[in-house]
């Protein structure tokens, strides 16, 4: 990837903040920056047009760097798009970097910025976002495929719960025939999808549901399965070579209930539940009907102990 081929915006209050940003970034080889002075002028750029990186100061008085990356983060999804988030922090400071990278940061820099290393760090960011969205543009070109050869929900656009089942049964039977590693089963449960639909209605149900369909496709591999098989539940399954990969579903629950959905009654967020099976070779004799009637008696599990837990 060439320097100057990574578009950059740079949000930041002080004026010679930016003005010092958009030099160093020229004299290391960057040519497409551009900046702006307050977060709703970001968003409107950001909406015209997505860029690779977008570097923002935390503080700033009309919405600071942590609500501007999650609204990015929710136009991403929109735009089905990923920009490269980094914060400009006053301190190197851990439980606030933690808190940054929970709302979908990607990285920060401690002011005043190092030319050589804010260069490096942008350069690293725009990598990322690039590998991102080639893999968002196979996704759609594959989801369009699958919308052609099969029937679809309307709302997420995912297979249902019979197409979904055929699925998840020839990568079980993959996984079946292989030497070793093993396939990751999850059922997601939106708990109160129910009671914000009687309380705002059915375009917000929908727009809920389709979000949270877009959020997991952010989250896994275009080879992944992702089925809506129940009104709020998904089902999401990934094959691995080891059990290294199921420890991303954490992740991806704390992503679904953490950050806010856009919706036409504004900002809302909702509970999800999470349970998992491991299916490995030895495991050989159990059907998709048992696998997800097991995985649904530990729904209630994931209830009870939190939504930040995920049930096995």
């Amino acid at each position: 990837m060439l320097r100057d081929s990574l578009s950059i915006l740079v949000v930041d209050d002080m004026k010679f903040s930016c003005e010092f940003i958009r030099r160093a970034l020229k004299k290391e080889g960057y040519t497409s920056i551009d900046v702006v002075n307050n977060p709703p002028e970001a968003l409107i750029r950001l909406k015209e047009q997505p860029v690779d990186v977008v570097l923002a100061d935390w503080i700033m008085p009309e919405m600071d760097g942590l609500e501007l990356a999650e609204r990015i983060r929710q136009l991403d999804e929109e735009l089905h798009h990923y920009s490269g988030i980094i914060l400009l922090i006053a301190k190197d400071d851990i439980d606030s970097i933690r808190t940054a990278f929970e709302e979908g940061v990607d990285d920060y820099i401690v002011k005043p910025p190092n030319q050589v290393e804010l260069a490096a760090r942008i350069y690293s960011s725009g990598r990322v976002a690039s590998m991102q969205n080639s893999l968002l543009q196979t996704t759609q070109t594959l989801r369009r495929l699958f919308e052609r050869e099969c029937k679809v929900d309307n709302i997420t656009g995912l297979g249902r719960l019979e197409d979904t089942d055929k699925r998840l049964d020839s990568l079980l039977q993959q996984t079946f025939s292989r030497g070793g590693g093993a396939t990751c089963t999850v059922i997601l449960k939106i708990t109160d999808i129910e009671k914000l639909s009687k309380q705002y209605g059915q375009l917000v149900y929908e727009e809920l549901l389709s979000s949270v369909a877009n959020r997991i496709r952010h989250q896994v591999r275009p080879i992944d399965l992702v089925g809506h098989i129940a009104q709020n539940e998904f089902l999401i399954a990934m094959y691995s070579s080891d059990d290294t990969r199921c420890r991303n579903f954490k992740r991806i629950l704390q992503d679904l209930n953490h950050r806010s959905y856009k919706t036409t009654d504004g900002f809302l967020k909702i509970h999800c539940a999470m349970a998992i099976a491991v299916t490995k070779k030895e495991n050989d004799n159990i059907d998709v009907k048992q696998l997800i009637s097991n995985i649904h008696k530990n729904l209630y599990k994931s209830i009870e102990i939190g939504y930040e837990e995920v049930a096995t």
